[in-house]
């Protein structure tokens, strides 16, 4: 099977098996370092491709039978005095330090989902669907 393998400006070969925990564990800080700064390179270079057809995307339904996902963000309270004295006020402290609407279902039960509702703020996201 053939594996992605990253080849640096000095010829040296970059193999996933390289990149083991096992294996960098055993770098010294010299070669950790420079390993590092070149994936850091590497990544962002990697990234370019998918931020283009994130792009034509935006200006194209489809590109090449490829689509946008739309899905939303789990709920987040927002993180705000209000919110923040109105559960504090009918639920204790303990929902005043809980920060995500399912610890506090879980915490106080079904009952605490309508006041959850008032508050809670899903964010749209879209994902590139790759059928």
């Amino acid at each position: 099977m053939n594996e992605p393998i990253l080849i640096t400006d000095m010829g040296e070969k970059i193999t996933p098996e390289m990149l083991s925990k096992s294996n960098i564990e055993k770098m010294d800080d010299d070669q950790l370092v420079e390993l590092s700064r070149y994936l850091k390179l590497a990544m962002k270079q990697l990234a370019m491709p998918e931020k283009e057809l994130k792009k034509r995307l935006e200006n194209q339904s489809n590109v090449s039978g490829i689509t946008y996902d739309t899905s939303t963000t789990r709920g987040v309270i927002p993180d705000n005095d209000v919110n923040k004295q109105a559960f504090m006020n009918k639920y204790g402290l303990d929902a005043f330090q809980i920060k995500t609407p399912t610890k506090l279902k879980e915490k106080f039960g079904s009952d605490i989902q309508e006041d959850l509702d008032k508050v809670v703020v899903y964010t749209p996201v879209k994902k590139i669907d790759w059928g």
